[in-house]
């Protein structure tokens, strides 16, 4: 439905922020995610394969690969407090 409003390459964007989350929070849940640096990392290998395969130009690629960083960062960081991750200092 949202897709009728905004292009697909959004709605794949989209999509792929959710549910990135999604996966994250479980695995902080099942602890085979146990700190904050561990999610952060996973989080931004799977954007950059996420930004890869969709064959963008590569300033785009910037682009879209900071936007979905800072957009699962300040998601994450509600989990983060929610499920008292450990964080590493």
């Amino acid at each position: 439905m949202i897709s009728q409003f905004i292009g697909q390459t959004e709605a794949a964007i989209l999509r792929f922020s959710v549910s990135l989350l999604t996966e994250i929070e479980l695995k902080i849940m099942k602890k085979q995610i146990i700190s904050q640096h561990q999610a952060m990392k996973y989080a931004k290998h799977q954007i950059d394969l996420f930004v890869k395969q969709m064959h963008f130009r590569q300033a785009l690629s910037a682009v879209y690969r900071s936007e979905i960083y800072i957009y699962i960062s300040t998601k994450l960081a509600r989990v983060f407090e929610q499920y008292r991750v450990f964080k590493c200092v």
